[in-house]
């Protein structure tokens, strides 16, 4: 009898044990989150400047959320701020940056975290063209999302203060912008093509090209708007009066601008037309062939009585082009 007693304790002090080491086990550790884990890479991969971002002049940060496994290798990466053009160059970057396993309490664990990229568009040399071209936009556009006042104000010389107190305006007038900007009206509308294919699988595509003209619904720029920016064009002029090459880079970009604004003006299309190509043909001797036959090619572009599509798509692709290389 005794023995049974003695059998049944033993038992009941082990079932004991048993429970009392699976209550102490610790939870196993997956996933951690680290914050910023630029500094914790062992090799940061640098993104690329996206050459449509370089024609705008996008900067700034970017921040890429990411994913590091067990081995330190990034597994996913999704931009979550930052300038539309420049995300995905931070995404292809981070994807390929290396860190360190962590390990926790012996265990090599996942991580997520932010990757900040910075970027900045650099070049210290200033962009007359695509000034001239943006300041004289100003006088026509119903919008100034498109003005980098920011990047323009860093080409001014430090005594400079009427340019920067007329540029300081414009920002102004951009920061009160609506955020909503109603639809443009359709004046007018016309089928150009119509043409229907049938591709290799069996499916059939029609694609019909029209042509609109419209006007902006209450969004024409304002008085103040198109003032400020002829103060600022005139003021330039004055400060490059004597650097021949900026002065003929500046003055042509306004003269593109206007050139690619009034065309649907028929009582302004030859005035504008004639304009640009004067000042094309009164290049200094520094200004590169290349340069010049690019401008070529968008003035016969824009001298055709009706262009296609694609050729607006062509001189939307010149003039990034020279944006980027004046």
């Amino acid at each position: 009898m005794k023995k049974q007693i003695l059998l049944v304790v033993s038992t009941v002090l082990l079932t004991a044990s048993i429970v009392s080491a699976q209550t102490t086990q610790l939870p196993v550790v997956k996933q951690i989150s680290a914050g910023v884990v630029n500094g914790k890479a062992v090799s940061l991969a640098k993104p690329a400047y996206p050459s449509a971002a370089r024609a705008v002049s996008a900067e700034g940060a970017v921040n890429v959320q990411v994913t590091i496994d067990e081995e330190g290798n990034v597994v996913s990466a999704s931009a979550v701020s930052g300038h539309p053009l420049l995300r995905q160059a931070a995404e292809q970057a981070a994807v390929q940056s290396k860190f360190s396993p962590t390990v926790l309490s012996g265990q090599a664990v996942k991580v997520t975290g932010v990757i900040v990229y910075n970027f900045v568009a650099g070049d210290k040399t200033p962009n007359w063209f695509k000034i001239g071209y943006d300041l004289a936009s100003a006088q026509h556009a119903s919008s100034l999302i498109f003005l980098n006042t920011n990047l323009i104000a860093k080409t001014f010389q430090p005594e400079w203060m009427t340019e920067k107190e007329q540029l300081q305006k414009l920002a102004e007038i951009k920061q009160a912008e609506p955020l909503i900007v109603s639809e443009p009206v359709v004046i007018s509308e016309r089928r150009i093509s119509d043409n229907t294919k049938k591709n290799p699988d069996g499916i059939v595509v029609r694609k019909v090209t029209t042509q609109r003209v419209v006007k902006s619904d209450g969004n024409e720029p304002t008085g103040e708007q198109i003032a400020a920016s002829q103060s600022l064009i005139a003021s330039l002029q004055s400060r490059l009066a004597n650097d021949e090459l900026n002065l003929w880079q500046f003055n042509t970009g306004v003269s593109l601008s206007w050139a690619v604004s009034r065309l649907r003006y028929t009582n302004e299309r030859q005035r504008v037309l004639s304009s640009l190509r004067q000042q094309i043909q009164s290049a200094p001797s520094k200004v590169s062939p290349e340069f010049l036959a690019e401008l070529q090619k968008i003035l016969a572009i824009l001298e055709k009585p009706n262009p296609t599509p694609e050729d607006r798509q062509q001189t939307g692709q010149i003039m990034r082009k020279l944006f980027l290389n004046q």
